[in-house]
């Protein structure tokens, strides 16, 4: 009974450890991204100062190092909630494969987790390959130069046309958008045959 304990509690111990690390990484990668904080987390975290009576923290810096500590505690409870997830269907699974019994299903909880940070990381990878082209002085081909106006005058935004530093903006988004769909689209078609081949072995 304590050998079976002290395994069961290893186990929550290295997966505790391996979610705050993983969370922590995962923060990083987040931080890398150029994405102001969202209004809704300001929100948040406003909330929490004045329920805490902690208004004092409520400047620029504080707010941004409180921002990271929230985004590390989501990551850690995501990855703990996937890691926990994943270890109830393994049990599940290899029970199933002794037994001969139909397979479970993989948790639609890993699977999301597992898509989100797919997603976190083709986001930096596509952000790592468009910094090159987006380094000052910043040479615009007129074809894109063209597509941004076409976009702000679709918008309803060609007031922005005029302003270079509104154009060098969307132009740097416009890059980071076209490394995504390069890395990703490849990604999704690998995902989705890998997916087929598991389903094909399990069921």
């Amino acid at each position: 009974m304590k050998k079976r304990f002290a395994i069961r509690l290893s186990i929550y111990t290295v997966l505790t450890l391996i979610s705050v690390i993983a969370g922590w990484y995962i923060t990083h990668l987040l931080d890398i991204l150029p994405v102001e904080m969202p209004s809704s987390v300001e929100a948040f975290i406003l909330f929490w100062l004045r329920c805490t009576n902690t208004e004092y923290l409520d400047n620029p810096d504080d707010m941004e190092v409180l921002a990271w500590l929230l985004y590390w505690l989501i990551s850690t409870l995501l990855i703990a909630l996937a890691l926990a997830k994943f270890k109830g269907w393994l049990s599940r699974y290899l029970i199933a494969r002794k037994s001969g019994e139909k397979t479970p299903k993989m948790p639609f909880s890993v699977t999301l987790i597992a898509s989100l940070l797919a997603l976190l990381a083709i986001s930096d990878l596509g952000w790592y390959l468009s910094s090159p082209y987006t380094t000052y002085p910043l040479h615009i081909p007129p074809s894109v130069s063209a597509i941004v106006r076409l976009w702000l005058s679709v918008t309803g935004e060609g007031s922005k046309a005029d302003n270079e530093g509104d154009v060098l903006w969307y132009v740097m988004n416009l890059y980071w958008s076209v490394a995504m769909l390069l890395i990703g689209a490849p990604v999704l078609v690998c995902c989705l045959a890998m997916r087929r081949f598991i389903h094909r072995k399990t069921s």
